[in-house]
């Protein structure tokens, strides 16, 4: 549950870049790894208690990978992409050279317990899917949408183009900001490899599963690949896990390219048209 605690957050906040704003980051490990690397050195260098550790190092994630996206808002999707999946692999080699492979870890005389744990994971998952769930009905919305549908457009109408993608990947960055740190501290570990390729691509392969553009969606296939990446393990190799994760993306994506949620969709606008009639 800690797990999909994390992952739906950092899911819906990648959800939120591309599905309302149309930007795409391929490297969106950055924000996410950089809330848990900024939370452990914050508690362990500077001795700064748990919880303030963590809203400083979700800030800073906001701050870091708001920034770094805010360069790459005038880039096509595609290169756009690219360019973040870029900047997160110079802090996958930084982080390994500085930290090495044995990484941060959270060393306390007295650790949170699962109860506590698991109940500020709750608390954590709720009060961000709110906020999310109040973006995404928002009036702000449809200033996004009109920027994914056209820029040029958009910015004829009067809407500032740069100024709110840019707004927009700093909230992204700060939801996943939330999600790195809590993974963080309750693995009481971060390393280099919370930056790796698979662990960018893992928010849209669990959207895709989910369905995009839909706050159900990505929460959805959070907590199916949540599943799958936890429990075959403990029968069957790594290997076999993400080729099984790798076709079950492949396979959502040729029969049903909506996700699960929307063949809930179809099936609900089926029985409501065989109501009418």
């Amino acid at each position: 549950m800690m797990y999909f605690f994390s992952y739906a957050i950092y899911t819906v906040s990648w959800d939120l870049l591309y599905s309302y704003s149309g930007q795409l980051s391929l490297g969106h490990a950055l924000p996410f790894g950089l809330g848990a690397f900024f939370t452990m050195m914050l508690t362990q260098f500077v001795k700064i208690p748990l919880v303030p550790s963590a809203v400083i190092g979700v800030l800073g994630a906001a701050a870091v990978g708001g920034g770094i996206g805010a360069t790459t808002i005038r880039l096509k999707p595609g290169y756009q992409g690219i360019a973040i999946l870029l900047f997160s692999q110079v802090l996958y080699w930084l982080t390994l050279i500085l930290y090495g492979e044995e990484g941060l870890s959270i060393f306390s005389s007295t650790p949170l317990s699962l109860e506590t744990m698991y109940i500020s994971g709750i608390i954590i998952f709720a009060a961000a899917m709110v906020a999310v769930f109040l973006i995404e009905n928002s009036n702000y919305k449809l200033k996004l949408l009109a920027i994914k549908g056209d820029n040029l457009a958009a910015n004829v109408c009067g809407i500032n183009v740069p100024v709110h993608k840019a707004v927009v990947f700093f909230l992204s960055s700060l939801f996943a900001g939330i999600g790195g740190a809590y993974y963080g501290i309750f693995t009481s570990h971060t390393d280099f490899t919370v930056f790796a390729v698979p662990k960018s691509f893992l928010p849209i392969g669990m959207a895709i599963v989910g369905g995009v553009g839909s706050l159900g969606g990505p929460i959805i296939g959070s907590a199916i690949i949540t599943i799958l990446i936890n429990i075959l393990p403990i029968w069957y190799s790594l290997a076999v896990t993400y080729f099984t994760y790798g076709i079950v993306v492949i396979v959502i994506l040729k029969i049903r390219p909506s996700g699960i949620v929307g063949l809930f969709q179809r099936r609900y606008q089926r029985g409501s048209q065989v109501a009418k009639g």
